[in-house]
């Protein structure tokens, strides 16, 4: 290959030369080094294209000269003129160290690096003569360290003496950051940064007003000039700050109330809650102003989120249509039309052509913004929230089936860490702190659980939300979960947290519509694990007032009335006064001892015949009857607290009320609340107790409606397969609410009878014995198997 060979020998002729002018004295050719200069050595083939240099050298056939190649390595490379590459000043190198040695919390080194951070940026400030720049910002960085050191705990825990009072070199580090900010203008945007971890620190020490303070002075201090994220952070801070409930000492108490377990999500007061929603109100104003919509947006959907959480009902569906139509959403009411029947006249051929053609497959708005996508899922999850205690199923759906094909596209997977950005046209870039993905992802199948009220069927929904959710949580419990670098253990614990009570939540669903079944035997071994569950992730005192809840409606279920105005009452005592499980149990409580007064007034001493052989005495000094001044406040109660207790108010009502009209209006009233929320368990009972009210007046309209009824309760714990109701002749196996189904037969049965219909007459009497035999199995369930008399 003679034009490789004379290139290598022009090559070789300027490394020669390039040599002899180097030292001014030409070596003989066995004195060449063969070694390569220390620069070049280095260098690999990719390298030396890289840089622009000839790969001649290192294209040299076998059969070249062995002195060319000696040659060609002797001679040392003279790369062009690159600038050096200086050695970083050790402040410099120290203050940059921490975002190197930065892992996410759940990382095994995470600990490791907090201790080498804190030891760099010590040694740091511990050298002379800094400049200013430097040293405000190791301050702010000790202090961005220090704050995640104590949110973890590591500085209250005996494991880890490195965090050792690290509080109070955090206070230093916040005061001379703050000096030398103030001092040079330049650094102005240290001092904001440094103020609101001072805020941090404030209300970590359980300062709230002087934090708050702190935040709303840092507000006030901002000029125009200011970039616009300072601004927000500092109004996202205050609302962060105002919504957190201050912690309250249990001394403070009254004595009566220290032995009640701690409430499930604390409130924040009144008074807060205004001052959040005045704040959110700036920041949207602001925004609005500044022509920032997503900041504009994301003050819209933090008011629905506060207004939820602090129940103020009244004033969320007028936001939420704000916040639905900023994101371009809208959304018609789902309607279940029930299919008419043909005209007798109208032939076959003619009504098959009049079939209405299928609806069209509904589409939904799918976002590529990683803010608006999540924006879409937390306004999403709230409507579905409020909707569904609102009872307004039709609303529901939709939104519900939105969220579902938002879910099924990955929209998870914009904000992996939970952290989503919103751009600013002046200024760095805001970033928002949203709830973690993982979180999202669970909560989505509970509340789709939640929102489906409807138990009838052979698959409800209901439970099988509650169920796939219950096996996806033990999945996805395993994998790991994404944080930002900048998070603290606390967040881990947070997230980890909130799982646990997810998987409680879930199964608390499972339990409830396992009861609405007469599925009992689920529903014991459900309420096992949710308390071996919450006692093992350590909170329990959270559930323990809905886990009584859940042992009062099982024994009710179950004809164990003494044992259920035990557990109602447990409930009622530990759960927080006002709360849903509160007025719930009480609610529960007074519907029993209603029951029971009209029990003991019909049957007399023998009242407890029929009833579970399993419960337990009756208290002594309770009266069974129930003063119509506590009904009252109980009903009173129940208003405002949603669809279903809304509608359990009536039905109370109407057993209080003296008049049949107005215990029909009430009952009537329930029926369209119980239908509007599609919460056909309940539906039931109020239909049974209007079919009662017109079974000696209106024959016909009370038979319709116990038809109703009793499909219903035949439901209420229908196989998931047609053939599982049949025996082995054939003949149907009781299934669903036995009690109820009792009842309605035994109605059934009176109207037969004063119609004069024999055979319809005896068919319902077989049906009956039927029921009465599930219904003393019921009332015998747990009791030994009864052995058989030996033969002789």
């Amino acid at each position: 290959m003679p034009a490789a060979g004379s290139s290598s020998c022009r090559a070789t002729s300027s490394f020669v030369a390039a040599d002899e002018t180097a030292d001014g004295n030409p070596r003989p050719l066995k004195r060449q080094r063969i070694q390569l200069e220390p620069s070049f050595s280095a260098m690999t083939v990719a390298d030396a294209d890289d840089a622009g240099y000839s790969s001649d050298l290192t294209t040299l056939p076998p059969s070249s000269d062995p002195a060319l190649r000696t040659t060609h390595l002797s001679s040392p490379l003279r790369l062009p003129s690159q600038p050096e590459l200086k050695p970083l000043p050790p402040a410099v190198l120290l203050v940059s160290l921490p975002s190197l040695l930065a892992h996410p919390p759940n990382h095994r080194y995470y600990v490791r690096s907090l201790i080498l951070s804190l030891t760099a940026l010590r040694n740091c400030l511990a050298l002379p003569a800094l400049s200013p720049d430097i040293e405000c910002r190791a301050w702010t960085g000790l202090a961005e360290l220090g704050m995640r050191v104590i949110a973890g705990g590591f500085s209250q825990s005996v494991e880890h003496a490195w965090a050792k009072g690290i509080e109070a070199e955090v206070e230093k580090a916040l005061s001379r950051g703050s000096i030398i900010a103030q001092k040079h203008p330049s650094l102005r945007a240290y001092k904001h940064q440094l103020a609101l971890l001072q805020a941090q620190l404030s209300q970590w020490q359980h300062k709230t007003k002087f934090a708050r303070n702190q935040i709303r002075n840092l507000v006030s201090s901002l000029l125009p000039s200011d970039p616009p994220h300072i601004l927000y952070s500092a109004q996202l801070a205050l609302i962060s700050l105002l919504t957190a409930p201050a912690a309250v000492s249990t001394k403070s108490q009254p004595e009566r109330l220290q032995g009640r377990t701690p409430p499930t999500s604390p409130q924040p007061t009144p008074q807060d809650v205004h001052a959040a929603l005045a704040v959110v109100q700036d920041l949207e104003d602001h925004a609005t102003a500044q022509k920032h919509k997503h900041v504009a947006l994301l003050a819209r959907v933090l008011r629905i989120r506060i207004l939820v959480a602090a129940g103020l009902w009244k004033d969320v569906r007028e936001v939420m249509q704000g916040a639905e139509t900023a994101l371009g959403l809208s959304y018609e009411a789902a309607s279940t039309p029930k299919p008419r029947k043909p005209p007798p006249s109208q032939a076959m051929g003619d009504a098959q052509t009049q079939q209405q053609p299928p609806a069209p497959e509904q589409t939904f708005i799918m976002f590529e913004d990683a803010f608006e996508a999540a924006m879409a899922v937390h306004l999403l999850m709230l409507a579905i929230v409020y909707f569904t205690h609102t009872g307004e199923a039709a609303e529901v759906s939709p939104r519900l089936s939105h969220l579902h094909s938002l879910l099924d596209s990955d929209v998870l997977e914009k904000f992996p860490e939970g952290n989503v950005e919103i751009v600013l046209p002046t200024g760095p870039s805001l970033v928002v702190q949203v709830t973690h993905p993982r979180i999202l992802f669970l909560l989505a199948f509970l509340i789709s659980s939640a929102s489906k009220r409807d138990a009838v069927g052979r698959k409800p929904k209901r439970k099988v939300f509650a169920t796939e959710g219950l096996a996806t949580w033990d999945t996805e419990v395993a994998r790991d979960i994404a944080f930002a670098t900048w998070a603290s253990a606390g967040d881990v614990e947070e997230v980890e947290e909130r799982l646990a009570r997810i998987k409680a939540d879930l199964m608390s669903e499972l339990i409830a519509v396992s009861i609405m079944r007469s599925e009992f035997d689920m529903a014991e071994e459900n309420l096992d694990s949710l308390i071996a569950h919450t006692r093992t992730y350590d909170i329990f005192p959270h559930f323990a007032a809905r886990i009584a809840l859940h042992h009062a409606h099982l024994a009710h279920a179950l004809m164990r009335p003494s044992r259920a105005l035990r557990c109602y009452r447990a409930a009622a005592f530990h759960a927080e006064r006002g709360s849903f499980v509160h007025v719930a149990a009480l609610a529960g409580e007074t519907a029993l001892c209603v029951g029971m007064q009209r029990r003991k007034a019909r049957m007399g001493e023998a009242w407890r015949s029929g009833l579970s052989e399993l419960d337990e005495p009756w208290p002594e000094d309770d009266e069974l009857d129930v003063p119509l001044e506590r009904g009252v406040e109980v009903v009173k109660m129940c208003r405002g607290m949603g669809g279903s207790l809304e509608a359990i108010a009536q039905v109370l009502e109407a057993c209080f009320t003296p008049e049949i009209l107005k215990a029909k209006q009430h009952l009537k009233h329930a029926l369209e609340l119980a239908t509007k929320a599609q919460d056909n368990h309940l539906r039931a009972l109020v239909l049974a107790l209007i079919a009662a009210h017109y079974l000696h007046t209106a024959g016909d309209h009370a038979r319709t409606m116990l038809q109703t009824c009793e499909q219903l309760a035949a439901g209420l714990g229908a196989p998931p397969t047609k053939g599982a109701s049949q025996g082995a002749k054939g003949t149907p196996i009781v299934v669903g609410n036995a009690p109820l189904g009792l009842w309605v037969g035994e109605r059934f049965l009176e109207l037969f009878k004063r119609a004069g219909k024999e055979a319809r007459v005896q068919k319902q009497t077989v049906v009956n014995a039927q029921l009465a035999k599930a219904v003393s199995d019921l009332a015998r369930r747990g009791l030994p198997a009864s052995s058989p008399e030996p033969v002789s």
